[in-house]
C-alpha cells in the first residue's frame, strides 16, 4: 500500500480509538475493502444491439470483434482498463435472443 494511504489510516485511528478495538479495526478493514474495490460491470442487451463496438468504444481500440451480418460474442469476454491506479472490467457478455 502507498505511504499516502497508510498516513490516511493512521489520521483514522485516533478519532476510531474510542471504540473497541474489534470495532476500528471493522472500520478500518472496511474503509481498506472500499478503497481497494475494482469494479465488474456486465455490459447485457439483445443479440446486435452494439455492446461490443460500445466497449471497442469506451476503449478506443477493437478488443471486441463486430460484424454487421450477425452477433460475435460466443462467451463472455473479459477487459480490464487502468487508470490513476485503479481498474474497473467491463464484460462483454453474448446477446440475448427476445422471444
Amino acid at each position: 500500500m502507498s505511504d499516502s494511504f497508510e498516513r490516511g489510516i493512521n489520521v483514522l485511528k485516533q478519532p476510531l480509538s474510542i471504540l473497541p478495538e474489534h470495532i476500528s479495526d471493522l472500520v478500518l478493514e472496511h474503509i481498506r475493502q472500499s478503497i481497494h474495490y475494482e469494479p465488474v460491470i456486465g455490459i447485457m442487451g439483445k443479440t446486435g444491439a452494439g455492446k461490443s463496438s460500445l466497449c471497442n468504444a469506451l476503449f478506443e481500440h477493437p478488443l471486441s470483434p463486430v460484424s454487421h451480418a450477425e452477433g460475435c460474442t460466443r462467451k463472455p469476454l473479459h477487459f480490464t482498463l487502468n487508470a490513476g491506479g485503479r481498474s474497473l472490467t467491463l464484460v462483454d457478455l453474448p446477446g440475448v435472443v427476445a422471444h
